[in-house]
């Protein structure tokens, strides 16, 4: 995170480990349950004896990491339909990739959260990894895949 100071809610910091380990499991032929796991048992609880602020709500984490696993054709074919015809989803930078796929899993399976929560959450994680162009290209994908998914509320 930027600012280590600020806390990030439970949610972004699920969100954020999530990105992590899908990006984890992009690059390593790990199984996603290890990966889960390695996330759970170790990383979180350094980063907790390390005073580092992180408070990830596990089942959440969990939830988003496999639903993102087990619908990655899905999502991916979804994000490809908005891409320029120049772009191929396999061409876009891994963690960009992540980021995409997790706010469309939240957009398509999480009716609870509000789009514009989802929205700003992933625009906020992706400007932790990207400078503004990037940003405004996430942006503007998950802005078109809101608004063609469901309605905002």
């Amino acid at each position: 995170m930027k600012n280590k100071n600020q806390r990030p809610s439970s949610r972004r910091s699920s969100r954020l480990a999530a990105i992590q380990a899908l990006y984890q499991l992009e690059q390593t032929d790990h199984a996603v349950e290890t990966i889960l796991d390695e996330f759970i048992q170790h990383r979180f609880s350094l980063l907790q004896e390390e005073n580092i602020c992180f408070n990830p709500d596990i089942p959440f984490f969990q939830n988003l990491v496999m639903g993102v696993h087990k619908n990655s054709v899905a999502l991916s074919e979804l994000i490809e339909k908005y891409l320029t015809e120049n772009w191929r989803f396999d061409r876009l930078p891994s963690v960009m990739r992540g980021i995409l796929l997790a706010a469309c899993y939240e957009i398509s399976h999480e009716d609870l959260v509000p789009l514009p929560v989802i929205l700003n959450e992933y625009i906020e994680i992706s400007k932790e990894f990207f400078q503004d162009k990037e940003v405004s290209f996430v942006n503007g994908i998950l802005d078109v895949i809101s608004k063609n998914s469901r309605t905002t509320s």
